[in-house]
């Protein structure tokens, strides 16, 4: 996965490794990152099957190039997640 980010005349890329998408997704649902999510937000966090989210990160390896986000907003700034 890679993030194209682009603000006036400087703009980087972030390269994400499906490795690491799976370690940030394991890591989730530890007592010490569950603590601090707001209550009102751990009832989202909670109906997720992270084991099967961690999966799914497989199959995304078929659809290399495929843009998941794309925003331009009207000061000239964007972003954009590829595959």
């Amino acid at each position: 996965m890679r993030v194209y980010i682009k603000s006036g005349n400087v703009g980087f890329t972030i390269p994400v490794p499906n490795m690491f998408l799976k370690f940030g997704i394991s890591i989730v649902n530890t007592p010490f990152i569950q603590k601090h999510i707001p209550e009102e937000d751990k009832k989202y966090v909670n109906i997720i099957d992270w084991k099967q989210l961690s999966g799914c990160i497989d199959i995304l390896k078929e659809y290399k190039g495929l843009k998941i986000v794309d925003v331009h907003s009207k000061d000239g700034s964007h972003v954009t997640i590829t595959l």
